[in-house]
Order: structure tokens, then C-alpha cells, then sequence
């Protein structure tokens, strides 16, 4: 390839949601001349089949800096580098049936106010009046959060490479790692089929392959990542036509998004549907044995 690179600042191995984020960041402070190694297409990996929300709670202080600043930025991307979105800020209600979880929302909400998050906190007696299909009989309370929602994660990731691409930075498809080399002077060289390029860093953001491109730099010193591959589902319901009546009696808004932590799932309204996902507290590992080995390639695919 006569226009492929062969040196750069970075080179960020992964092509989902956070390898073109952390492309998009670094060209906007001015590094511009970086480039993003995907194996397959963008979006072919977890950022595919990722459910799209996007909260701003949490119990740390930076990492509800972070999605602060996350749902800040969805908001106004489509238009900063005109490719629209489809973002959703219904809100989300997040429930309580205990006071010590009461205790650690009042403590989020105290957080969050102060970073400008106006969130709420509601008596099951209010969530009910503004979530009728609600039951609250062993409810202790619930938090709203008004920033909160959902995204399609393949039209941000576009939307962000087409920013980078913007500001000149570089994004090579079909083009994966095959190693990495550290030179005398501590720089690296990341080996492809189509090239090596040269670089001062090199950001890991293979996804569920993360683990796998991080023993490329266990030769020189690099840790193990520490991950593992679950399995996960969500369900998809039918329409549902009392939601169908509420969202049209409501000027066609969505019913803000359910969190519960203690039963451990989420529901939010997909058109005029349920989009359940529930998370298993002994979920399957996968890809975790010598007969059970992870494929060069799993782009745009799902386990039965």
C-alpha cells in the first residue's frame, strides 16, 4: 500500500467504541497523526452487539466525572462532525429495596448534583405516578437520573472515526496486529500484513481480544491482562400496546429506563417494546480452555 503509514505518535489496536474514542480524544488535543489497526470492519467485535446505554451513575467521583462528560458529548457530536445519531435521553429510575441502598444513592445524588446532574430522588408512590406499569410494593425508593439513556454504539463509533478522519488522523481496516517490537530506545513497532509502523505508544483496545494482543508485549515487560470472555444475553419483547398508548399520550417520549441493582438487571422501552438484560450471577465463561479456544476472527457474530 503506497499510502500506508509507517510511523505515528500512537497506534491504537481495536476498532470498536473506545479504540475510535481514544483516536477522535487524541487528535482533538493535537495528536493527529495516529492510526487505528482494525481487524475487520468498525464496530465488528463487542461494540456490535453492545446494548447502547448510557449512564451517569456511579459511587466514584471520576468515573461519574467521566460518563458526565460522555453523555455531554453524545449530545452534541452528531452535529460537531455531521453524522447524526441516535441518542436517547429518556432518564432512567434506578430502584431501591433496601435503606442502605437508599444510603448509596443519597451519596450518588450528592455527587452528581454537584457535577450538575440533576438527579431526583423519588418515593415509590411518585416513580409510580411517573412510570404507571411499575410495581412498587417492596420498594424503598428510587433515584432518577434525567441524563440518563441509550445510544447506537455503531453510529457513535462512526461518528467519532469520522471526527478523527476529520482532523487527520488515520483508520486502516482489515488490517490486524500480528505482533509488536520494542526498540532500544523503548519506542515500538507494530508488525502487520501490510506494513510495520512505527510509534512512541500503543493503546490496547482489542475488546474480548484484549487479553490476546497484551501478550504480544509480555516479552518486554507487559502484564497479563486481566479479563475474561462471558456470556450475556438481553431480550428483545413484541410490541406492547399499552406502551404503544403511553408514549403517543406522552408526545412519543420513551418510559424512562429501569436499573435495578439488588435483582441485577435493566429494562428499557425498544420502540414500543422491552429490551430486558439481565445479568446472571453465574454466568458462563467463554473461550477459557484448551478445547475451547477463542477464533482469529469473530467479527459480527453471536454464541447460540
Amino acid at each position: 500500500m503506497s499510502d500506508f503509514p509507517t510511523k505515528a505518535r500512537v497506534v491504537i489496536i481495536g476498532g470498536g467504541v473506545v479504540g475510535a474514542s481514544s483516536l477522535y480524544h487524541l487528535a482533538k488535543k493535537g495528536w493527529s497523526d495516529c492510526v487505528l489497526l482494525e481487524k475487520n470492519e468498525l464496530t465488528a467485535g463487542s461494540t456490535w452487539h453492545a446494548a447502547g446505554n448510557v449512564p451517569t451513575f456511579s459511587t466514584s467521583w471520576a468515573i461519574m466525572n467521566m460518563q458526565r462528560y460522555s453523555t455531554e458529548l453524545y449530545a452534541r457530536l452528531g452535529d460537531e462532525v455531521d453524522y447524526p445519531m441516535n441518542y436517547h435521553q429518556s432518564g432512567s429510575i434506578r430502584l431501591a429495596h433496601t435503606k442502605e441502598r437508599m444510603q448509596e444513592f443519597e451519596r450518588a445524588l450528592s455527587m452528581g448534583r454537584y457535577q450538575g446532574i440533576p438527579m431526583e430522588m423519588w418515593t415509590p408512590e411518585e416513580a409510580r405516578e411517573r412510570y404507571p406499569f411499575l410495581e412498587t410494593h417492596d420498594l424503598a425508593g428510587v433515584l432518577y437520573d434525567p441524563t440518563d439513556g441509550d445510544i447506537d454504539p455503531a453510529q457513535l463509533t462512526q461518528a467519532l472515526a469520522k471526527g478523527a478522519r476529520d482532523m487527520g488522523a488515520k483508520i486502516i481496516r482489515f488490517c490486524p496486529a500480528t505482533g509488536v517490537t520494542q526498540q532500544e530506545d523503548k519506542t515500538w513497532v507494530v508488525h502487520t500484513d501490510k506494513g510495520d509502523i512505527a510509534c512512541d505508544y500503543v493503546v490496547n483496545a482489542a475488546g474480548y481480544y484484549a487479553q490476546r494482543v497484551g501478550e504480544m508485549f509480555e516479552p518486554y515487560g507487559g502484564r497479563k491482562v486481566p479479563m475474561m470472555v462471558m456470556s450475556h444475553q438481553y431480550l428483545l419483547t413484541e410490541q406492547i400496546p399499552e406502551i404503544e398508548a403511553w408514549s403517543k399520550e406522552n408526545g412519543g417520549v420513551k418510559l424512562p429506563l429501569i436499573r435495578d441493582v439488588d435483582v441485577s438487571y435493566y429494562l428499557r422501552q425498544e420502540k414500543h417494546g422491552y429490551n430486558l438484560g439481565p445479568y446472571e450471577p453465574n454466568c458462563k465463561a467463554h473461550w477459557d480452555t484448551d478445547g475451547d479456544v477463542m477464533p482469529d476472527d469473530f467479527s459480527f457474530q453471536l454464541w447460540q
